[in-house]
């Protein structure tokens, strides 16, 4: 092969890693914050609070076998990151009575 080859390939696999990870970016993220939401509303009601840790390296145990192929990629600093962000959604969502007795009833089961 010549060095006009090797470079086109070069080029090629850049830009297909390139757009693979703006992919991730731009569709895998909402799908995964939407997620751990749930995870971590899961690892709460299992867990309880003073476990942060544990429930950090739980969701992102849950997480790994959730989504494989993404785990891959992003970085656990990123991931802390984003279950930082679901903690805050999730919060929010604890103000609603409805949604705060169903996690406290988990806890207790």
């Amino acid at each position: 092969m010549d060095k006009t080859m090797i470079i086109f390939f070069a080029l090629l696999f850049i830009f297909i890693i390139v757009a693979l990870i703006a992919a991730v970016k731009i569709f895998g993220e909402q799908k995964v914050k939407n997620w751990l939401v749930y995870a971590v509303s899961l690892a709460e009601s299992e867990l309880g609070s003073g476990t942060g840790q544990l429930k950090l390296r739980s969701v992102y145990n849950m997480f790994v076998l959730r989504f494989p192929k993404l785990s891959m990629i992003i970085t656990f600093a990123r991931f802390s990151e984003l279950v930082d962000d679901a903690l805050g959604i999730m919060r929010e969502m604890l103000k609603n009575d409805k949604i705060a007795n169903i996690i406290s009833k988990t806890k207790e089961e």
